[in-house]
């Protein structure tokens, strides 16, 4: 939502891409980032803080705590998902516009008038509700989010999964409908295609279907559109789910809002299975090769140039940030490649 906001206002000629960020945010204070950079997540900045870190800090707060850190690499050179660019970008669009961060949503973006974002103080948010996470194979514990809260861009937004999906309905209707192209063209990094649009969008070949989804204490949440559909899907659950089901869950519950009845079934039946993926290169069956690298614990997997950083989640499956992809090695030594829009084994090359 605030990259679609900066697209749009880059479009009246309220924001240049390419002009640097500290045009419009002085106290980011770093020199090279561009606001084409923060859409990327190719700025570099340092990794935010934890969450127990963030009580009761502002936009403002955490963009100076990172003002002099040192910076992860090159502004525009390579990719890591960044939380911080986000709420850096929802900065830029409260000073350009001139206006709070969800009144230009609610009018340029459509966003329905009942959303709003959470209070710092979890005692006035009243009608939510509750996280939880699985701690064992049939066990949970409640996992809420955590108190004084007042940042947002990249979190934060109270939302219902009606809600969600209306606003995905908006995405092949004005004004939506007038930036689409920019928001579906992949971002650009040290001249290779990046998994995630300039909008922040994961989409299909053609940008016709494209997704977003997001974790946050407790919850996990995706929104789904079609354009040529006509369909927009919202999913939002507790954060409780076992690795090998939450990819599946998600194709599961596309497919069934398309009418593929049989098509869901097999998903939920055959979770994801495998164990920790190897250093290597895995060619799909389309011909694309994916390059896997391990340093120490790291893992990175490398697509059409650019690494992604590989996260483990548990059952011998990672999950990449930046392509919505798990990955698990197969028994037969092949990697197994699970994204929303493809189910493929990669074999050794």
């Amino acid at each position: 939502m605030t990259a679609a906001a900066v697209l749009q206002m880059a479009r009246d000629g309220r924001i240049d891409l390419d002009a640097a960020a500290t045009r419009y945010l002085p106290e980011l204070g770093t020199a090279g980032i561009t606001v084409r950079h923060l859409l990327s997540h190719a700025a570099g900045l340092p990794l935010e803080e934890s969450a127990e870190g963030v009580a009761g800090k502002s936009n403002l707060d955490l963009v100076r705590a990172a003002r002099g850190r040192p910076l992860l690499f090159k502004p525009g050179t390579a990719f890591s998902y960044c939380n911080l660019c986000t709420i850096a970008l929802a900065e830029i669009v409260e000073r350009a516009s001139g206006r709070s961060y969800l009144e230009t949503a609610r009018t340029r973006l459509g966003l329905p008038s009942g959303v709003t974002l959470r209070p710092a103080r979890l005692a006035d948010w009243k009608g939510r509700a509750i996280g939880y996470r699985a701690t064992a194979p049939g066990k949970f514990e409640r996992f809420d989010s955590w108190e004084g809260e007042a940042f947002y861009g990249a979190a934060n937004l109270s939302i219902t999964a009606r809600q969600l999906a209306e606003w995905g309905s908006r995405w092949w209707q004005a004004p939506l409908a007038r930036i689409r192209a920019a928001a579906t063209a992949p971002a650009v990094i040290d001249g290779k295609l990046s998994g995630l649009t300039m909008g922040n969008w994961y989409c299909a070949t053609g940008g016709r279907r494209c997704h977003y989804l997001g974790h946050h204490e407790g919850f996990h949440h995706m929104l789904y559109w079609d354009v040529n559909r006509g369909l927009a899907v919202a999913l939002v659950s507790n954060n409780a789910l076992a690795p090998a089901l939450q990819q599946r869950l998600q194709r599961a519950v596309v497919a069934a809002a398309e009418g593929r009845v049989a098509s869901a079934r097999r998903e939920i039946a055959a979770p994801m299975r495998g164990r920790d993926v190897a250093a290597g290169r895995f060619r799909l069956p389309d011909g694309e090769l994916l390059s896997i690298s391990k340093t120490g614990r790291a893992v990175a997997v490398s697509r059409r140039g650019i690494a992604y950083p590989a996260y483990p989640i548990g059952d011998g499956i990672r999950y990449l940030p930046g392509l919505d992809a798990y990955v698990s090695a197969s028994g037969d030594g092949s990697l197994h490649w699970l994204t929303l829009y493809e189910d493929a084994l990669a074999r050794r090359d």
